[in-house]
């Protein structure tokens, strides 16, 4: 019975495991800014103050050293962006989730993951992202 405890946990533990590195991956684009390794030419303007804010952070974590500041920072402007216009995009909310994970949760100085993100993280996951 232990066993078959163990294995279950186990096996719930992999799997979550997997949803984060998958949604590393899976990083939708927002504007022209926003997205793993964007932008790919150039230096375009942003299309609006979200997309700035992503502008600023990749600024930032260009520099050398240590960046977790910048996800601070960056995670905070998404918020109060968000607040003044009542919504937050979902390639952006993806964008903090993904930051939370990295910061380590509560310990890390950022809201622990919701149930709710970690279920959203699978649909994305299973549907295409773009």
């Amino acid at each position: 019975m232990n066993r078959r405890i163990l294995l279950a946990c186990l096996t719930l533990l992999l799997a979550s495991a997997a949803t984060d590195v998958l949604a590393f991956k899976c990083v939708p684009i927002y504007g022209n800014w926003c997205g793993l390794n964007y932008p790919r030419n150039g230096w375009p303007p942003p299309v609006d103050a979200f997309d700035a804010a992503c502008m600023r952070h990749d600024l930032c974590t260009a520099a050398p050293g240590p960046n977790r500041g910048c996800d601070d920072v960056f995670v905070a402007e998404l918020r109060g962006i968000a607040a003044q216009l009542g919504y937050l995009p979902r390639p952006l909310q993806w964008a903090e989730y993904l930051i939370r994970i990295k910061a380590g949760g509560p310990g890390g100085g950022m809201p622990m993951p919701m149930p709710g993100d970690a279920l959203g993280a699978m649909s994305s996951i299973l549907s295409p992202c773009w």
